[in-house]
This record gives C-alpha cells, sequence and structure tokens, in this order.
C-alpha cells in the first residue's frame, strides 16, 4: 500500500527552482563502488536540510537539490563522506558496474585509468561511457553512448545506442576484442571524432547515425587492431 501512498512528490527541482536559485547534484559511492554507508546517507541528509530534496536516477546516482548559496560548502562536505559528484553539463560522463561487488576484478585498473583521462573533457552534449567488467554486461553497457564490455584482456566496443523513447535500442557493435593497452586511446579517438564533427547539442547517436559511412570510422576500426 505505501508505494502508491503518495506518487506526486511535494518537491522536484522545478518546483523548488520556483521558489529559489537551486543546483542539482549527481552524487554516488563512486565509480565501480554502489554502496552507501550509514553515516554517507547521515552526510546527504544534514547536506540537503529541510529546503532540498533527494531523488534517485536510473544512473546509479542519487540526485540532491541544494540552495545554490551552499553548493560549494555540500559538495566538499559530500567528497568528505567518500561521497562522489559528477559535474553536469556537455561532458563526458563515465559510469561502470560494480565488478561483482568485487569478485571480478580484472577491468578495474584501466576503468580508474580511463576515468582520469575522460574526467571533466568537453562534448557537443553530455556523453555517457559505460565499462562493464565481464560479458555479461548486467549494468547495459551496449544502452549508452560508448559500451565497453571486458572479457579476456579486451574490450567490445559498442557504439549509437538509443537510450531511451519509442525507439530506443542498443548500440551496435562497433569493434571485437581491443586490447587493453589501446582502450584508452580507442575511445579518446572516437570522442574526438564526437569532438569535431559533431554539432551542437547533436546526441552521440545522432552523430553516428549521420556519419557512420564516413571514411573516419573504417580508418579508425583499423588502426586498433
Amino acid at each position: 500500500m505505501n508505494a502508491f501512498q503518495k506518487n506526486i512528490p511535494d518537491k522536484t527541482f522545478e518546483t523548488l527552482n520556483r521558489q529559489g536559485d537551486f543546483t542539482r547534484l549527481v552524487i554516488s559511492p563512486g565509480v565501480i563502488n554502489k554502496h552507501y554507508t550509514p553515516a554517507q546517507f547521515q552526510t546527504i541528509a544534514e547536506v540537503v536540510g529541510e529546503r532540498g530534496a533527494i531523488k534517485y536516477s536510473a544512473s546509479y546516482s542519487l540526485l540532491l537539490a541544494i540552495p545554490t548559496s551552499d553548493v560549494k560548502e555540500a559538495i566538499y562536505t559530500l567528497q568528505q563522506a567518500g561521497l562522489y559528484s559528477m559535474p553536469a553539463g556537455a561532458i563526458v560522463a563515465m559510469k561502470a558496474c560494480d565488478f561483482c561487488d568485487g569478485e571480478k576484478m580484472e577491468a578495474a585498473p584501466i576503468t580508474e585509468q580511463l576515468y582520469h583521462t575522460l574526467k571533466d573533457v568537453t562534448v557537443p552534449t553530455r556523453m555517457r561511457v559505460n565499462i562493464n567488467g565481464c560479458a555479461s554486461a548486467c549494468y547495459n553497457a551496449v544502452y549508452d553512448d560508448i559500451g565497453l564490455v571486458y572479457q579476456q584482456d579486451s574490450f567490445d566496443v559498442y557504439l549509437g545506442a538509443v537510450p531511451m523513447g519509442a525507439k530506443a535500442q542498443a548500440g551496435t557493435l562497433f569493434a571485437k576484442r581491443v586490447a587493453v593497452a589501446k582502450i584508452e586511446a580507442f575511445v579518446q579517438h572516437i570522442i574526438q571524432l564526437y569532438k569535431e564533427h559533431g554539432r551542437l547539442n547533436e546526441p552521440f547517436y545522432k552523430f553516428y547515425r549521420r556519419t557512420k559511412s564516413d571514411d573516419f570510422w573504417q580508418s579508425l576500426s583499423r588502426n586498433y587492431h
């Protein structure tokens, strides 16, 4: 019964903004870690307070609505509690699976390396790179802009997913068994093509469809095999 007791929230980001100036923060325990501690939840509650709001997202994160005047202090407090805050805007946002809660960590080092390489890289519109640590791909890497599925010291690379809407569909396999040693440069090259040839505010899947037959994609595939 409780599941349907209150379907419409009193506070949403839009309603809060009509009452004042609020900023949305995207937070999580980390790129791989999906487990919050009770102390972290307590910190989140204290940061949001009575004025803000908390919402969960479809991207393994919590969305916090914070008064804009308090944002800098809030980010510092959340970071001190071991929480990761993802910036908003037209950047490369990286996601990953939980690597079977630490049971399959083979792809963890390259995931961390990619995170530091891609952090805050700007693109025509927000772009999601999703890394899954085994062929099960249970965190749906194939449904993000660039999906990387690890298996046997290499990655299968999927491009061009339509993540939502009536025409939602998985990305297509663009490259198979790209070696771990080459995957960083490979992903950087894809992003650079998007930066150079993508139109302002053009989603990656539309860019990929529009340019799919262009020579630079064939050249990219050949260079890393």
